[in-house]
């Protein structure tokens, strides 16, 4: 707790964790397990979420990306005193895409940014056929129809949803996955921040 103070590492009261970021995460679990084998990258990850919790149940090597200094420290800890199946990357997805690029199965994000934004944050981290994998509330239309007019430009085929369910939470929860087709004319990836301060669709 008094980490989380310091390093506001999330807003969620302690008796709320469980369901808020525990369980919200494990609702891409089946999506994970159907994406191609091999690690995942988990972008914006904060306190660890959904990486920690999607690793420990699918098997898989998480690569765990948090370009917040302090965060990226914590997390190191946490992934060394629990042994997990992780790395931890204190980088921003579009420097890791430079040295790691299709070396990823899936990419996973979560509050992280809009739908255009994280198909072209992921679409240089994945391999063919590899999966980006949204953990979302309610997307708008909007949201959804500026993504798809992204995703073939970043040489990712269109959004699909998948609608979740989350034990103990009434709100809204949707999966929205875009696979790695291959091609795309964008070239990739644009200096840090630009698919957020200036995305392609």
């Amino acid at each position: 707790m008094a980490q989380n103070r310091t390093l506001n590492l999330t807003a969620v009261r302690p008796e709320d964790a469980v369901v808020l970021h525990v369980l919200d995460s494990c609702a891409a679990t089946e999506a994970l397990t159907r994406a191609p084998a091999g690690p995942f990258a988990d972008i914006g990850t904060g306190a660890g979420y959904p990486g920690i919790p999607l690793s420990v149940l699918t098997g898989r090597t998480a690569e765990l990306v948090e370009s917040t200094k302090k965060k990226a420290e914590f997390l190191q800890e946490v992934v060394g005193r629990l042994c997990l199946n992780a790395t931890v990357r204190p980088l921003r997805a579009e420097e890791l895409a430079v040295d790691h690029a299709g070396s990823y199965a899936a990419v996973t994000a979560r509050a992280v940014a809009r739908l255009a934004s994280l198909v072209e944050l992921a679409a240089p981290l994945l391999a063919m056929n590899g999966s980006l994998i949204c953990l979302k509330g309610a997307p708008s239309q909007e949201e959804l129809r500026a993504a798809d007019a992204a995703a073939p430009l970043c040489g990712m085929g269109p959004g699909q949803l998948w609608p979740v369910s989350v034990p103990g939470l009434d709100a809204a929860r949707v999966l929205v996955i875009y696979q790695r087709t291959g091609g795309g004319i964008a070239k990739l990836p644009r200096r840090p921040g630009m698919a957020q301060s200036r995305p392609l669709a």
